[in-house]
């Protein structure tokens, strides 16, 4: 009997079409992929589409490093690919040789809105327009020792200016024709500092970064104020700065801080705001190695469009370079990053201006970092910075009942270089004017003494922490410039036997180590802070 298909071709067997597939497949057997290869098929795909994403995303990410400014025609030092490293052990071996980076924010208004909340502190008399060095900065990365050197310059510095056949501030240089190429060589003139990377921020860049960090974390350990820049930290505690109270931080000169039930002037201008700037600055790194994945797109991204068009950098400085700057700075950790500010005095330049100078000698240690004149280097990789004795701190107060005396003295010896802590009354009127001091402070003491037209009554107090200065009836003014050495007699008190740190007789000096003026205390102990 034989069997009849189905005219719709169903189970029983095929027909049309159907039936000259099965026909064909017959005649050879059927090939079926293996697990590997099918692993290999969908990686390639994978593969391919990966490569198409990360073009599109390179595209975006170099659309946005194209945004950045360029001094094209900047002539900087080559960077060293490699440098030698002696070892106590004796052998020398090569490592990624540092790199000097010099770092200018300016208080350029661009891009600043007159209707921003924070344009009065930006804006004078509402207009926009200006590019002004407002901060130096020399960072020296060590891709080795993952170290970061930061050395402050002052703007006041009096320094011969290059191409030029005078001496000015150091800012000048920058404030005039063709500025970034003239301060670099001022720079490295003056202080034989090879410069190898430029990079320069303004006001909106800095403002902008921060805020794209989600803000900065920092324990005040007392309120801080600072009206000209518009500062307002108005209790102790862990406070998140966001980019304008960060810029407001960074910037004051004429910070206050609340202490006994009154607000006090901090007194030490620009050497305080230099030692604020390399405390933030450690907490920028800080808060980016904690928040920052440098392999994450969106946050290369984030921090290029923000920051691109409110930075500058040097023509020959890569996309590369940056990303290798990052992933220093991500893994930097506590203590990696060393602060620095140049050992200076007061005086007066030839046309009256108050100006700093350099105390060679003392500053040549510090010079000499930045220099490439290494220290002998550990074979851990660890290494000692040279640090210069610190000066002590000065109490200023008002023992002749002139009103506004006290305040009007600790704002002029903050302006010569003194630390001063703070200002007040007198408890009770002296008969002359007074210098206390306690133990170490002779040097601190003698050197207040040199300041002053009248010759002032010392007293040795052990007890005390920092040197009083009480003005008395007899309290004229203080002068531009310091008395010789040996016009003043110097503290006749014996103190006891100390152990402490020996002081210069030479002018204030800033250290390695050393901070001057009010920065936020350390945060408590068991206190969470960011």
């Amino acid at each position: 009997m034989t069997n009849i298909a189905p005219s719709d071709g169903g189970p029983a067997g095929p027909s049309g079409a159907a039936a000259s597939r099965s026909t064909v497949s017959r005649g050879r057997r059927r090939y079926r992929r293996t697990w590997i290869e099918r692993i290999i098929v969908a990686v390639g795909v994978t593969s391919t589409l990966l490569s198409l994403m990360a073009a599109g995303v390179l595209a975006k990410v170099l659309e946005s490093y194209n945004d950045i400014g360029r001094e094209e025609d900047l002539v900087l030092e080559a960077p060293p690919s490699q440098v030698e490293i002696a070892g106590l052990d004796g052998e020398v071996a090569s490592a990624d040789a540092p790199v000097n980076w010099l770092l200018v924010a300016t208080d350029s208004r661009e891009g600043i809105d007159p209707d921003d909340p924070d344009a009065e502190f930006f804006l004078a008399d509402g207009e926009i327009g200006g590019r002004r060095t407002d901060t130096m900065l020399i960072a020296r990365v060590d891709p080795t020792l993952r170290t970061v050197e930061l050395l402050s310059l002052p703007r006041d510095l009096y320094v011969p200016i290059a191409g030029t056949d005078t001496s000015s501030r150091i800012n000048t240089a920058f404030n005039a024709d063709n500025g970034a190429q003239r301060l670099v060589d001022t720079i490295q003139n003056e202080f034989g500092i090879p410069i190898h990377r430029y990079a320069e921020v303004n006001f909106v860049g800095f403002r902008d970064v921060v805020d794209e960090l989600g803000g900065v974390p920092i324990w005040f350990d007392q309120p801080m104020r600072d009206t000209g820049s518009g500062l307002d930290i108005g209790s102790a505690g862990c406070h998140f700065l966001d980019g304008s109270q960060a810029l407001a931080f960074a910037r004051g000169r004429n910070v206050e801080y609340f202490s006994n039930g009154s607000w006090r002037l901090d007194g030490s201008g620009d050497l305080g705001r230099t030692s604020r700037q390399q405390y933030f600055l450690g907490r920028v790194a800080a808060r980016a190695t904690s928040q920052l994945d440098v392999t994450s797109i969106d946050t290369v991204l984030g921090i290029l469009e923000v920051g691109g068009q409110n930075l500058t950098l040097d023509g020959a400085t890569s996309a590369q370079d940056l990303f290798d700057l990052a992933q220093i700075f991500s893994s930097l950790e506590d203590g990696q990053i060393r602060g620095h500010a140049l050992p200076v005095f007061q005086f007066r330049a030839p046309n009256n201006a108050a100006v700093l100078g350099l105390v060679e000698d003392e500053a040549q240690p510090t010079l000499d970092i930045f220099r490439g004149v290494q220290p002998v280097v550990a074979a851990d990789g660890s290494s000692t910075p040279t640090t210069i004795p610190t000066a002590y701190t000065v109490l200023v107060q008002n023992g002749s009942g002139t009103p506004g005396q006290a305040k009007e003295v600790g704002t002029e010896l903050g302006t010569l270089g003194f630390e001063v802590s703070s200002f007040d009354n007198a408890p009770e009127r002296p008969e002359r004017t007074t210098i206390a001091y306690g133990v170490g402070m002779e040097a601190t003491a003698t050197r207040l003494a040199r300041q002053l037209a009248i010759e002032p009554l010392f007293e040795f107090d052990e007890s005390l922490t920092e040197v009083v200065f009480t003005t008395g009836p007899d309290f004229v003014s203080l002068l531009d410039e310091p008395k010789a050495e040996g016009e003043v007699a110097a503290p006749t008190t014996t103190a006891p036997p100390t152990t402490a740190a020996p002081e210069t007789t030479a002018a204030p000096t800033t250290a390695s180590t050393e901070v001057i003026g009010v920065v936020p205390g350390a945060t408590p102990e068991g206190t969470a802070c960011g």
